[in-house]
């Protein structure tokens, strides 16, 4: 039993670090974070990121672009907030209509 939980840990930790999450304590580069968020959004979904530019400068990341919808544009704003070592989210997003 502890071999098989060993083993999930191990599991959980190396995804944690191919999906770029990191401590809260450890400083993150701005081409870092502009690399984590853009692997976010395009994990999420493909579309959305090719109408959008992100930025980083000192933990705080611009968002440019459009969303087809306003739940859509929320969608991106709380993935990249959930991406370990954004500060703040600048929302720059327009809404198409």
């Amino acid at each position: 039993m502890n071999r098989t939980k060993s083993l999930f840990a191990a599991a959980v930790g190396c995804m944690a670090f191919v999906a770029g999450v990191a401590l809260a304590d450890d400083a993150v580069s701005d081409s870092a974070l502009v690399e984590r968020v853009t692997g976010k959004l395009s994990v999420d979904d493909p579309a959305v990121i090719r109408r959008m530019k992100v930025e980083a400068k000192d933990g705080i990341v611009t968002i440019t672009g459009k969303a087809n919808t306003p739940s859509e544009a929320a969608k991106v704003l709380r993935d990249v907030q959930s991406v370990a070592g954004v500060q703040k989210v600048k929302n720059d997003i327009n809404i198409q209509l």
